[in-house]
C-alpha cells in the first residue's frame, strides 16, 4: 500500500509510507515519537491529522485535531507523542474554516520505534545464499538505497538502485536501470544479519525497528573516512550521514561488520586509531554522543595462510578496542560457517543477527542481566608441573559450552605446536576452560584461541555468544 491523496492535498512529502519514526525515551521510560508532516496543497486551510491502528481503530488520544495550516501551497506540522508500535495509518484532511473537507491523504504502514544504521562491508550487506533467509516481519522496515521505506527483507543492498553515486561502481546513471533489472532477476545471494537483528529486538522488546542501509562490500576504513563527509553521496561516510538526515536525523545505534579489507600490512597498524576516529566522528556528525556501536570481530577466511598474521591482528585490534569505543560491544563471527571463501552463510547470518540483538538488548533496552559474551580474563597454570592450564572468562552468560570436546585453543613454542590432550569446561567453574597437556608446557610458550584464518572453534556461552579470537598470551 502506498500514500494516497485527493483534492487539495496534491502530495505528501513526509512521512513516507512504511517509514519508521525514531522514538524518544523520557524520564518515565515512556517511549513515543513525533511524526513530522509536510504536504503540498492547492488551497489554504487547516491541516487535520489522526492516527489509526492496523485494525482501523483510532489510537487513543489521536482522533482528528489540527496540526498545521496551509498557505495555499504547502502545509506542515507535527503529531507528537505517538506511541511506540504500528503499523499505523496516518490520515490527513485539509479543511476550510467552515469545516468543509478540501483534500485528504492516507499514509500507511508507519512504525514508531528505533532506527539502526547497518554499515561496513560485504558480510553486513549479506552474501549468504537466498535460501532459508530470515522471514520478513511487519515490525522491521528498511530504508533502502533508493531512499524508499519498505518491509525489510533480504537482500537489503541493491547498489544499482542507489540514490548515492558511491554505490554505482563504474556504471554511469545511464547504465544503472539495466543493471538494476538484472540484479532483480538473477540475484542468488544477499542474506545478511540485519533482518534477524531487527526481528529479535522487536520480538523481545516490542519496539519496531527501522534499518538504515549503508554498507558496501569490499570497502576499507580509508574508503569510510569521515574526512570525505563533504562529498555527500559520492563517499561512503557522506552517504551515511545524508541518509540518516533523510530519515529524520536521529538514530539509536549502528551495527557494523568490517575489517577484512584492512587485514594487510599497510592498513592494520593504524586500524585501532582509525576506528576510534571513525566512531567519534560519527557520533559528532550525527549529534549523538551516546550512539551505541555494535560490531563484529571478523570471522573465518578460506584462503592461503600468508594473510593469517594480519587477519589475527585485526581480530586482536577489534577485541582490544571495545572499551575505547564505549558505549559499544563486540560479538565474534569466528565460529560461523561460510557460503564461499569469505562470506558468512545464510543460517549463520541469522545467528549473527541474534547475537547483535543480544548486545543491543544489553546496551539500549535495559536487559542489565545480560552479558556481552565470553572475554578472556585470566590464564594461569593450576599445578607446578605446568600440565594443567586454566583459562577464565568474564562476561559469560551462565556457562560455557560445550563442556567437553572444545576446539580452538592452540599452544606454541618457537613456532612448534604443543599438543593439548583435553580441552574442557571446569564443572565447578562454568566460566573456566581447563587445558590438559601430556608433557609440561615450556616457559615462554604462547596461547591462542582461534589461531589462523579458518580455525576449528566451537566455544560459546549459554546465550550463544561466541568466545572471540585472542592471542598470543605468553604462558
Amino acid at each position: 500500500m502506498t500514500t494516497r491523496t485527493s483534492g487539495a492535498i496534491a502530495a505528501v512529502m513526509q512521512p513516507q509510507s512504511a517509514a519508521v519514526i525514531q522514538c524518544a525515551r523520557t524520564g518515565s521510560d515512556a517511549m513515543t515519537g513525533t511524526i513530522s508532516i509536510r504536504a503540498r496543497t492547492t488551497a489554504p486551510g487547516r491541516l487535520f491529522a489522526r492516527l489509526l491502528r492496523s485494525s482501523g481503530k483510532v489510537v487513543p488520544k489521536f482522533a482528528w485535531h489540527v496540526v498545521g495550516e496551509s498557505d495555499g501551497a504547502e502545509a506542515g506540522g507535527e503529531l507528537p507523542q505517538a506511541p511506540v508500535g504500528g503499523e499505523y495509518t496516518l490520515e490527513l484532511e485539509l479543511r476550510a474554516r467552515n469545516g468543509r473537507v478540501l483534500g485528504a491523504a492516507s499514509i500507511n504502514r508507519l512504525l514508531v520505534g528505533d532506527l539502526w544504521i547497518t554499515a561496513g562491508q560485504s558480510n553486513m550487506d549479506g552474501y549468504g545464499k537466498l535460501v532459508g533467509t530470515e522471514p520478513p516481519s511487519r515490525m522491521v522496515h528498511a530504508f533502502y538505497f533508493d531512499d524508499r521505506w519498505d518491509t525489510a527483507r533480504d537482500p537489503l543492498c541493491w547498489y544499482n538502485e542507489a540514490v548515492d553515486s558511491i554505490h554505482w561502481g563504474e556504471r554511469g546513471p545511464e547504465k544503472r536501470p539495466l543493471a538494476a533489472a538484472r540484479d532483480r532477476r538473477f540475484r542468488q545471494a544477499g542474506s545478511g544479519p540485519a533482518v534477524a537483528f531487527g526481528k529479535a529486538i522487536a520480538a523481545r522488546t516490542g519496539v519496531p525497528i527501522g534499518l538504515v542501509v549503508c554498507s558496501h562490500g569490499g570497502t576499507s576504513m580509508e574508503q569510510w573516512s569521515p574526512a570525505r563527509c563533504g562529498e555527500g553521496g559520492a563517499s561512503l561516510y557522506g552517504s551515511l550521514v545524508r541518509r540518516v538526515r533523510a530519515v529524520g536525523g536521529k538514530v539509536t545505534g549502528i551495527i557494523w561488520y568490517q575489517g577484512e579489507s584492512d587485514a594487510n600490512t599497510q592498513a592494520q597498524p593504524r586500524y585501532r586509531q582509525v576506528m576510534r576516529e571513525f566512531v567519534a566522528s560519527m557520533r559528532r556528525d550525527l549529534g549523538a554522543p551516546d550512539l551505541s556501536f555494535l560490531y563484529v570481530q571478523i570471522g573465518p577466511f578460506y584462503a592461503g595462510n600468508e594473510i593469517a598474521p594480519m587477519w589475527n591482528a585485526i581480530q586482536s585490534d577489534q577485541l582490544g578496542i571495545e572499551a575505547d569505543l564505549a558505549p559499544a560491544a563486540m560479538t565474534s563471527a569466528i565460529d560461523l560457517g561460510l557460503d564461499d571463501a569469505i562470506h558468512i552463510d545464510t543460517v549463520s547470518q541469522r545467528r549473527l543477527g541474534r547475537r547483535l540483538a543480544h548486545l543491543a538488548e544489553m546496551l539500549v533496552y535495559g536487559r542489565t542481566a545480560l552479558r556481552r559474551g565470553p572475554r578472556p580474563a585470566n590464564v594461569r597454570f593450576a599445578n607446578a608441573d605446568r600440565t594443567t592450564l586454566r583459562v577464565r572468562y568474564t562476561d559469560v552468560n551462565m556457562g560455557l559450552k560445550p563442556t567437553r570436546g572444545i576446539r580452538g585453543f592452540w599452544v606454541r613454542k618457537d613456532g612448534q605446536d604443543i599438543a593439548i590432550e583435553r580441552q574442557e569446561v571446569d564443572p565447578n567453574q562454568p566460566d573456566t576452560v581447563v587445558l590438559r597437556f601430556e608433557e609440561p608446557v615450556p616457559p615462554g610458550s604462547e596461547l591462542w584461541y582461534g589461531l589462523g584464518i579458518n580455525p576449528a572453534v566451537n566455544l560459546v556461552d549459554d546465550a550463544d555468544m561466541a568466545a572471540p579470537v585472542f592471542g598470543p598470551v605468553t604462558i
